[in-house]
């Protein structure tokens, strides 16, 4: 129960968040939402003068804090399945091991992550440090056994970023993972909690060059594992990326395609691989991007307490980064 209090509480604090960035977008977002589709460098400085904010102050000699700075210094792994964002995806198995799992199914992702805090210097917002919070709820439903709920993962955690403003970015954090067998499975199949929990500390780096491209790793350890016998502490993750955002239509629409990879020791180092491609909408006045896509996903469940299953499944979906 205290998680589901604690997840909540995360999730109400984003949602308020995008009221904050409403009325207008910041020399903040304009970075990261500028358009590229002219020969300008995606990464350029912004060199006129300190965002016209509310929330922001001078401290020290030479730099300035921000509160709610609306925009990400470290970005999000577009193509990682179970990050904290908005998302509703119709699957289609191709193969699945879970026991008595239908092959049409429906995931749905509540969340995603709040920028709280930016420490930057001078004139030059794009670099620097900030604080974030992130969370989100995972759940997997049924439509061949009446919509039942499969399973659901409560996702929330906090992290410190870094970026020199030129494309490379460090991320350092922790965050949490409690899944959950889902009451009408476990009612219908006799499904037992496996009682997976991980908690676990992470470190990644992000660069991006040649305009349009990304790459990314990242590496985490869990330091609090509830099933001991079954679960184990080291993961790996990497990708690459793809996004032209304001090619067609004045700028207001492009595409993208992305390549996520994650591993986990406790798999036996089994590489979960997720692609998806599709219509990138970058809201300029709200700091949303909005996605039209479809994805391929081979792997272990995406579930945690069927990691022991593996299955592969394609996907058309809707997802949302507040």
């Amino acid at each position: 129960m205290k998680h589901c209090v604690l997840l909540i509480s995360i999730l109400f604090f984003i949602s308020i968040s995008t009221v904050v960035h409403s009325e207008s977008a910041d020399s903040i977002d304009q970075l990261l939402l500028a358009d590229q589709s002219d020969n300008r460098e995606t990464h350029t400085k912004i060199e006129d003068h300190d965002p016209p904010d509310d929330y922001s102050f001078a401290i020290f000699q030479n730099w300035r804090a921000v509160f709610s700075p609306g925009s990400d210094l470290y970005p999000r792994y577009i193509a990682n399945p179970r990050r904290p964002m908005i998302s509703f995806s119709r699957i289609w198995m191709i193969d699945s091991s879970i026991p008595q799992a239908g092959e049409n199914r429906l995931m749905l992702r509540l969340g995603g992550r709040y920028g709280f805090f930016r420490f930057h210097p001078n004139n030059d917002p794009d670099r620097g440090f900030q604080f974030d919070l992130e969370g989100a709820f995972l759940g997997v439903f049924d439509i061949d056994n009446s919509l039942d709920n499969i399973g659901w993962d409560g996702l929330y955690g906090a992290l410190v970023t870094w970026s020199d403003g030129k494309g490379l970015a460090l991320k350092f954090g922790t965050k949490h993972d409690s899944s959950h067998v889902g009451d009408e499975y476990a009612e219908r199949t006799g499904r037992q909690r496996i009682n997976y929990t991980r908690e676990e500390v992470f470190l990644g780096a992000s660069l991006a060059g040649l305009k349009y491209w990304r790459i990314y790793g990242e590496t985490g350890y869990a330091y609090d594992m509830r099933n001991k016998v079954l679960q184990k502490p080291w993961r790996l993750e990497g990708g690459i990326e793809f996004e032209d955002a304001r090619r067609w239509w004045n700028g207001r629409a492009g595409y993208y395609a992305a390549l996520d990879v994650t591993s986990y020791e406790e798999s036996d180092w089994q590489a979960d691989v997720t692609i998806q491609a599709g219509l990138v909408i970058p809201v300029r006045d709200l700091s949303r991007t909005y996605r039209f896509g479809l994805e391929y996903y081979n792997g272990r469940s995406l579930i945690g307490e069927f990691f022991l299953f593996d299955e592969s499944y394609f996907s058309l979906g809707f997802w949302m980064d507040l």
